[in-house]
């Protein structure tokens, strides 16, 4: 690794021309300026694994609920707004495990205050949805309903629905909602990409990618309006990408290179596949897909030039999915010509660690999850929080693993990831929880820079401050590899960079 450094660097058409070691800082030269930060340091632009940018506009532009302290706060902020979707109400966020009284919502509150206008609220994971009668009554779902496949609608003692669909289920409203403006998709997609440009992001894995929002990513591409790069995996359990008949394409700033299964739920909503039952509930979770199937349709991905990308949180789900990609690999979709991801890796259990490398299955991380829900975790797990958010024992098993936020969920700063791989100290503590799982801060950083690359194939052009690699660059107040641990979270970012272009820059020089 030959970062961070500091000296003069020269970047020509979006490519690294020269570099001059000196101290003093930093200074960039392009073909259209010429920056000097007296205190910075700089590194190869950081890359976000997995993250969901439509998502990330809808909570800068829409109703946004992550802060909510109870149901009531909940409602609070829907009074002060406004339809989101026709007359629909659409927002995001809310989280139990945050209120005074940790449990799932019920629709009567909604029903009190909106018994007309259908509203849909998804739970910060993105794996539960809590709505009111009329949302239900528009989904025809009425009493006693018949769960659908890797989904559950919850009922009361009376066989009611409670307003509270997990997985699957969310489906049976969510297709109703009407679709955004052409106007209201490309203001979000652009607010929530130069919102990555401050975190410190050159590069974004765009995960879920609805079919319907890819053209506006390619017309901003091909207009220079991206601040970042994408790399797109395309909704896929569902066959969206083959019904709509998309195939791999690749371009400087748009890459649609993946496609996207869901293997379960999620541990906030209990809805990840655990191999043995959750410790706080009677339930092992949700597989939302069957390994046969899941085998078929990624098969048929790589034999169209997909890479594939599996959401696994539990145990459970990890297992199937390597099940699933050893058998891909048997068949002679060998490791060096076809990517198979897993996307979370969250719950492991030890006896499958080696089966990572060995299998060439890159696993594509979020640090701040285990620093959010650590406590629930806990709760959910007991003893098996000694193998959740296994970072260190997956690299000491070879595996190369890429950094990520998953935001809109959690935030996409980069720093506060970092921090989370090196210290492992959950939100409002004080200790590093299951500190056996710390990684250092040279592998911390390989995850967010050069190993990042390899789980889209572009490990050859970046990720390196190399000659003839592009041009992508963070710049950092702070040496990551030197400072005193405990200030890490602390470093700012200076400028980011992508295609040598400065994109974001928080001073005026």
């Amino acid at each position: 690794m030959n970062f961070p450094i500091q000296g003069t660097i020269t970047a020509e058409r979006g490519r690294i021309t020269s570099y001059i070691p000196h101290n003093g800082g930093i200074t960039i030269i392009t073909e259209r300026d010429t920056h000097h930060y007296p205190n910075g340091w700089l590194y190869p632009g950081f890359t976000d694994t997995h993250a969901h940018i439509f998502g990330l506009g809808a909570r800068l532009n829409g109703i946004a609920l992550y802060h909510c302290k109870s149901a009531e706060e909940c409602i609070d902020i829907l009074l002060s707004a406004s339809p989101t979707n026709d007359s629909w109400y659409v927002g995001m966020g809310w989280n139990q495990e945050l209120w005074n009284i940790p449990e799932f919502p019920n629709k009567k509150i909604l029903d009190k205050y909106f018994p007309n206008n259908p509203v849909y609220l998804s739970r910060a994971d993105g794996h539960a949805a809590w709505v009111n009668s009329a949302a239900l009554a528009i989904a025809n779902i009425h009493s006693y309903p018949t769960n659908p496949h890797g989904g559950s609608i919850s009922i009361d003692e009376d066989g009611n629905p409670t307003g509270i669909l997990i997985d699957n289920a969310m489906d049976l409203v969510k297709k109703y909602i009407p679709s955004f403006s052409d106007a209201e998709i490309q203001k979000r997609i652009l607010s929530a990409t130069k919102q990555c440009a401050a975190w410190g992001l050159t590069e974004v894995h765009d995960m879920d990618v609805h079919p319907r929002y890819l053209p506006f990513f390619r017309e901003m591409a091909e207009a220079g309006t991206l601040p970042i790069r994408v790399i797109s995996y395309v909704s896929a359990q569902n066959d969206e990408w083959d019904t709509e008949n998309l195939l791999p394409a690749v371009g400087e700033f748009l890459q649609v290179a993946g496609i996207k299964f869901y293997a379960d739920g999620a541990l906030g909503s209990r809805g990840a596949a655990v191999l043995e039952q959750y410790f706080d509930a009677q339930t092992h979770g949700l597989f939302l897909i069957d390994a046969e199937t899941l085998y078929q349709k990624a098969k048929s991905g790589l034999d169209s030039g997909w890479q594939i990308a599996t959401h696994a949180i539990g145990d459970a789900a990890n297992r199937m999915v390597l099940d699933v990609y050893e058998q891909l690999r048997n068949e002679g979709y060998k490791k060096e010509d076809y990517i198979l991801r897993i996307e979370h890796a969250q719950i492991v259990h030890p006896s499958d660690y080696a089966r990572f490398n060995l299998l060439g299955v890159f696993a594509a991380v979020q640090p701040i999850h285990c620093i959010s829900d650590a406590t629930m975790a806990e709760q959910r797990l007991a003893e098996r929080c000694s193998y959740s958010y296994p970072y260190n024992s997956l690299l000491k098993n070879g595996t190369i693993i890429g950094g990520g936020s998953d935001f809109p969920i959690e935030s996409g700063n980069s720093i506060v990831g970092l921090d989370a791989f090196i210290r492992r100290i959950p939100f409002n503590g004080s200790n590093s929880w299951q500190s056996h799982e710390k990684i250092s801060r040279r592998e911390a950083l390989r995850a967010y820079t050069t190993h990042a690359h390899y789980l889209s194939g572009n490990e050859y052009r970046r990720g390196l401050l190399d000659t003839k690699f592009d041009a992508d660059f963070t710049v950092l107040d702070t040496n990551i590899l030197e400072c005193a641990e405990e200030t890490i979270a602390d470093a700012q970012i200076l400028a980011t960079y992508t295609a040598g272009v400065r994109r974001f820059s928080n001073q005026l020089l």
